[in-house]
């Protein structure tokens, strides 16, 4: 076996640099966008959190709304059981009118 033989011939330098160039185009093919495109997904991806940022706390915004209505609601059904109990219970006139308009 003669070492001369297994070694592959050796490449001049300037055509081992195109063909380096040449694969790194072929690779970019392959894989895809460049650096600069690394850039541009790198600051949309910083640009979706901030806006996924700022949508969870509009929503934090509006859950303390909803919860203040409801709370709301609830002491305006109570001030309107208080009314019912003591003033249209008491005075009979008002509560034929609001059993009038309960049937309706």
């Amino acid at each position: 076996m003669d070492v001369s033989e297994d070694l592959p011939a050796a490449i001049p330098p300037t055509d081992e640099i195109a063909e380096l160039r040449v694969e790194v185009l072929r690779l970019r093919a392959l894989v895809g966008p460049s650096e600069k495109s690394y850039e541009d997904l790198t600051r949309d991806a910083l640009t979706a959190r901030d806006a996924a940022r700022k949508a969870e706390f509009e929503t934090g915004l509006l859950r303390a709304q909803v919860v203040e209505l409801e709370n709301e609601v609830r002491r305006w059904q109570r001030d309107f059981v208080w009314f019912r109990d003591r003033v249209v219970r008491k005075v009979p006139a008002l509560g034929r009118v609001f059993a009038r308009v309960r049937r309706q």
